[in-house]
């Protein structure tokens, strides 16, 4: 049978059944490449759930693991999509439904309902409709089930005894919410039987579930030429509150075992861990927990930063004809957006910040610069370097932005950038830049010998020491007071600036080996900085612009 398999490269939209002109679902384009492993596990879990040789059935259940941000959800979305053109399939969003009391309802009320509709059936059918003995299931949750056992074929609250009477021991008679006596030793008995009884109950009714679950499997395949093996995608486990997220895997581990269904169960490992210890302890192991649900574990790879920022974030407000409709200055102009967001990218790296986190951040910048008075002039590195700070050490980012920054190895003064440096990872990491050096530069400058146009690479390293460190009052010689005035500040850089024009006139007329048009760079980046007037925006505009923009909090969301 040929495979029915959509463009992920291309936008999808899934549209009533009924109305053709209205669109129920859109899928935008697949910007992580995740169709390749769509098309991986299919294989392989087509595999070991049906051999095609024999024509036997098997089950399978797999844990797709994947952090936050990573499109775990928009992944399983589509590809479930994909596979409904030869598949029975049934997805199935836990959060949504964590306010049900039973999980296996869950589960089984989706079931129904989708293979139901994937048949062509209608509510009526008996074929899908609950059995019978399933309608007597009790929710597995020992403690609870234990104490409504209790009081339903006792007549006894089993916690109000024991606060009304903590010295009352088994084979001692109590008295029960009617103020009759009550033998205890009877009572376990009894209880116990009860709890035997149900728990055969039990048993029946999950044997009748997975009988009547391959029947409905069977009736989709039979009515529109489908294989095997079915699937079920259980997503977002992992955000359930806590209870509701073990008693799901607990209840659900009944029905994992029916041939010709592969379950995919989609969890943030590490997060659900962290549900699984709240229920039993810090020091239980979640891990080997976990373990026993699952036949194997796939992890998708987490997307490196810049295609999470394009996917999560609204890069084309780092546009440079956006900022001119704004009518304020963003430094480095660079006409290709992708250009400013690999920027971005190499201050939150060499930060060391979080996926999660980074996208945050970004999302701060972009609706910091969105925002900006018109004729405003802000340099980007140095605003989404000041939101890095102030996200791993609040109490740097206050001393740098207030110039009280000071530090000692001995009795050596350790400037800002060299403490930056070793704590941070700035080595190797490239800015890119773009410029074209007119002839008005070039007639100041007095250069010999003209810069060609284009984009460079500057090293962030030489960035944070002759740019970001001066701005706030500390120079790499460390001689520059902590707490000078801005027009003193102003004094200084302006001679700072012939020194950069004479240093580029000098690189200007050296062989240009890589090493050379990296240095050129960098002091390009200082002339244009202080030519431009970066250097005079007050460090105070910063500082509210960082106030401000981390104040906005995004509500996590697993975006597209």
């Amino acid at each position: 049978m040929s495979r029915t398999v959509t463009d992920w490269s291309q936008q999808l939209e899934i549209t009533d059944k009924k109305d053709a002109d209205k669109v129920v679902e859109t899928f935008p384009e697949d910007k992580l490449g995740r169709q390749k492993y769509a098309t991986f596990l299919t294989k392989f879990l087509a595999g070991e759930g049906f051999d095609r040789s024999t024509e036997e059935r098997h089950n399978y259940v797999l844990n797709l693991n994947s952090g936050w941000g990573s499109g775990k959800t928009y992944f399983l979305r589509r590809w479930a999509k994909d596979l409904e053109a030869n598949y029975p399939v049934v997805y199935i969003d836990a959060w949504k439904q964590d306010y049900s009391d039973d999980p296996l309802m869950t589960v089984v009320s989706s079931m129904i309902k989708q293979l139901r509709e994937q048949a062509g059936k209608s509510e009526d059918d008996k074929k899908f409709k609950a059995p019978r003995k399933l309608l007597g299931l009790l929710k597995a949750a020992a403690p609870s089930m234990a104490r409504g056992l209790t009081k339903r074929y006792l007549g006894i609250d089993p916690l109000k005894i024991m606060e009304e009477d903590e010295t009352a021991e088994v084979g001692e008679t109590v008295e029960d919410e009617k103020g009759q006596d009550v033998d205890m030793g009877l009572a376990a008995s009894k209880m116990v039987e009860q709890l035997i009884n149900e728990h055969d109950a039990k048993a029946v009714a999950i044997t009748n579930l997975k009988e009547n679950v391959e029947k409905w499997v069977a009736a989709v395949i039979d009515q529109n030429d489908h294989q095997y093996p079915a699937f079920i995608f259980i997503d977002e486990l992992d955000r359930c509150r806590p209870s509701y997220a073990v008693e799901m895997l607990e209840t659900i581990k009944h029905i994992f075992d029916i041939p010709g269904v592969v379950f995919v169960v989609a969890t943030d490992t590490e997060q659900l861990q962290h549900a699984v210890k709240a229920i039993y302890g810090e020091g239980f192991d979640a891990r080997v927990y976990l373990s026993r649900f699952f036949n194997s574990r796939f992890s998708l790879k987490t997307p490196e930063f810049e295609d999470l920022l394009t996917v999560h974030c609204q890069t084309e407000k780092l546009s440079k004809e956006y900022f001119e409709e704004l009518g304020v200055t963003v430094w480095p102009e660079n006409d290709d957006v992708k250009l400013t967001l690999d920027n971005i990218t190499v201050v939150l790296s060499a930060f060391g910040i979080s996926v999660r986190t980074a996208i945050q951040i970004t999302e701060r910048v972009i609706a910091t610069l969105s925002n900006l008075e018109k004729g405003m002039k802000i340099d980007i590195l140095m605003l989404t370097a000041l939101l890095c700070i102030r996200e791993k050490d609040d109490g740097l980012y206050e001393k740098i932005i207030n110039s009280k920054f000071n530090r000692k190895e001995g009795d050596k003064d350790i400037t800002l950038s060299k403490y930056l440096d070793d704590r941070f990872d700035f080595k190797q990491k490239k800015m890119k830049i773009q410029f074209e050096v007119v002839a008005t530069d070039i007639q100041s400058l007095g250069f010999q010998h003209s810069y060609a146009a284009g984009k460079y690479e500057a090293e962030l390293q030489l960035y944070c020491r002759d740019i970001f460190a001066c701005y706030f009052g500390y120079p790499s010689n460390g001689g520059l007071p902590a707490m000078m005035a801005m027009d003193g500040r102003s004094r200084i850089k302006r001679t700072k600036y012939h020194k950069v024009n004479d240093k580029l006139g000098e690189l200007a007329g050296e062989f240009y080996s890589y090493e050379l048009l990296e240095k050129s760079a960098s002091k390009w980046l200082e002339h244009i900085h202080i030519k431009n007037g970066l250097d005079k925006v007050p460090p105070n505009t910063y500082k509210d612009l960082v106030e401000l923009a981390s104040a906005i909090d995004w509500i996590d969301e697993e975006k597209k």
